[in-house]
């Protein structure tokens, strides 16, 4: 079975169908919040893929792990996908309508490490200057990780920007291995 090709027509026709029914936005909530989910709990998969476990007990469980409420687009397409026996592509559709999505709006997707954590404030004026830069909307993921002992670590797509303590000291004692200091 071609995961990846299941995976990108059931996403592609969801995505098509919250279009047209004007309930991306919200069906992309759901999927980020699903494929959150997959990760944090792997039994979820286990309890999705189970053939003993009815069609209509899974629905309800995949609705708790979105977060309760469904938009009709996205409990429309969960309903043909245990329809035709495709939960073991599900985590991978979710996925694959993540980037679909991304893609079709536009939406670069960053990570900011900082030491300690920062307020929303300060995290919304970084994203419209990030923005303002690669002049593209930008949905950024902050972690706090007190390792970097100070500064910050962004990365945005393919782009890393290291500007934090760690980084800095690592590459200072790099260059005395060098000899270069």
């Amino acid at each position: 079975m071609n995961t990846g090709l299941i995976s990108s027509r059931y996403a592609d026709s969801l995505l098509q169908y919250a279009v047209s029914l004007g309930q991306q936005e919200e069906v992309y909530d759901k999927m980020k919040l699903l494929s959150e989910m997959f990760m944090k709990m792997p039994r979820l998969r286990s309890a999705i893929i189970n053939p003993s476990l009815p069609g209509r007990e899974k629905k309800k469980i995949l609705v708790t792990a979105c977060g309760g409420g469904m938009p009709s687009s996205l409990s429309k397409m969960i309903d043909l996908i245990l329809k035709n026996e495709r939960e073991e592509a599900l985590q991978y559709i979710a996925l694959r309508f993540i980037d679909l999505y991304r893609e079709k709006f536009d939406i670069q997707s960053g990570r900011l490490v900082t030491a300690i954590s920062i307020d929303h404030e300060t995290e919304q004026q970084l994203v419209t200057r990030i923005q303002k830069m690669v002049k593209t909307n930008v949905e950024m993921e902050s972690v706090t990780d007190p390792g970097i002992i100070g500064g910050f670590i962004l990365t945005l797509g393919d782009f890393r920007w290291d500007a934090s303590i760690s980084g800095e000291l690592a590459r200072i004692r790099n260059k005395f291995r060098k000899g270069l200091l």
